[in-house]
């Protein structure tokens, strides 16, 4: 959670002081919503003194346009990796395993590998032995709010591209999330195939409606 004041380099100055040259910050979105894929992203701050690194918050805590402005200086001068993962493999291996994945990515997106990672919350990025987490993360480390912020900004302009394929659901306004808006469409229009079956919500929103695997096996067994 945010409002714990701005982030600072902190956590970064504590690695570079321990010889780490290159430190990424990790974060996630889209772990809770109930529809779309979990995102992640990594970032490698420069140094240099750009004035757009002052402005860097947890990405909840910015309003739409600053994040997408701070998106685009983060990818113009800074080094950065995204990693998404579908919400069908989120059913398949567990939004933990999913989140993780996803995280792996976008570290396997950056230009080379970094020395050190500063991971939100209590992840471990699998494969890399040294990292920090850090809980809130996103709104007390640099690096970690801007992972944040090209994180959300992907996965945003994911579920507006989704909202087109999937209307009816307002995956462009809610992002997937558990809405009340997104609650009666779920029980009015059934699940889609951007939709985490294995979430709770979702099994309990669509109890006692047929299933796909349902109506096809009555039309199998009423045909002549």
């Amino acid at each position: 959670m945010g409002g714990q004041g701005l982030p600072t380099w902190r956590y970064e100055r504590a690695l570079w002081r321990s010889g780490a040259v290159r430190v990424a910050g990790v974060d996630e979105v889209g772990r809770g919503p109930l529809a779309g894929p979990v995102y992640a992203g990594a970032v490698v701050l420069p140094t240099s003194r750009l004035r757009w690194l002052s402005r860097l918050r947890d990405s909840k805590e910015l309003e739409a346009p600053a994040r997408e402005e701070l998106a685009r200086e983060i990818r113009r001068s800074a080094d950065f990796g995204i990693g998404g993962v579908s919400n069908h493999v989120i059913d398949q291996i567990g939004i933990v395993r999913a989140t993780r994945l996803a995280m792996r990515i976008a570290v396997s997106q950056l230009s080379g590998p970094p020395d050190a990672l500063i991971v939100d919350g209590r992840e471990v990025v699998a494969g890399w032995m040294r990292q920090q987490a850090v809980v809130d993360a996103d709104a007390l480390c640099k690096s970690v709010a801007a992972a944040s912020i090209v994180a959300k900004v992907e996965r945003d302009a994911v579920m507006c591209a989704l909202d087109a394929r999937f209307p009816g659901y307002g995956l462009a306004q809610n992002k997937g999330y558990y809405t009340a808006g997104h609650r009666e469409a779920l029980a009015r229009l059934g699940y889609s195939t951007v939709h985490r079956l294995t979430f709770a919500p979702v099994r309990a929103a669509l109890r006692g409606r047929p299933s796909v695997n349902d109506v096809l096996e009555e039309m199998i067994t009423s045909s002549p």
